[in-house]
């Protein structure tokens, strides 16, 4: 298992933009990333994915689809990891504002390219656009920089709509 798989990740994309949050807070302060947040203390990551995009954004969505894990090490938190969804909107929603950061819609162009987007979005939005079937993607740094990236299998331990304790 890996050590604190306490975040979820949510890719939600309209047409060719991304809805991406401007971080005011750490980590990753300053720059542009998916919504998401901490899983709360009995909470299954799929229950806790659908609250964090209502609370940060307004939008009620039902059935996001699993794309993976991504776990870090050596990054400005401790050693850890989240769980990525994704959703695609039919058409365009109202979106409210949050306490986290700016929300702005991005052209999915911008998102892989641009050095004020979290780095590791930047190698792995291309499969979750491409609806790859859920993988492990780990990030290793070192002063704040990718020194090793690896996509793997997804280990078969990891559930999306049970509690991890159970």
């Amino acid at each position: 298992m890996i050590e604190g798989l306490d975040f979820v990740l949510c890719f939600i994309k309209l047409g060719n933009q991304l809805l991406m949050l401007h971080r005011k807070n750490p980590p990753n302060q300053g720059l542009w990333n998916c919504v998401g947040g901490h899983i709360e203390k009995g909470e299954a990551p799929l229950d806790a994915c659908i609250r964090e995009v209502k609370e940060e954004t307004g939008l009620n969505i039902t059935n996001p689809k699993f794309y993976g894990v991504l776990s870090w090490r050596g990054f400005e938190i401790y050693q850890g990891g989240l769980y990525i969804f994704g959703t695609e909107l039919p058409s365009p929603m109202e979106i409210q504002g949050n306490s986290e950061g700016l929300l702005n819609w991005q052209p999915i162009d911008w998102v892989l390219t641009s050095n004020e987007v979290v780095d590791n979005l930047r190698i792995i939005t291309p499969y979750i656009l491409n609806h790859a079937a859920p993988r492990l993607y780990h990030f290793d740094y070192a002063d704040g920089v990718i020194v090793n990236s690896s996509i793997n299998s997804l280990p078969g331990w990891v559930k999306i709509d049970k509690v991890e304790s159970e």
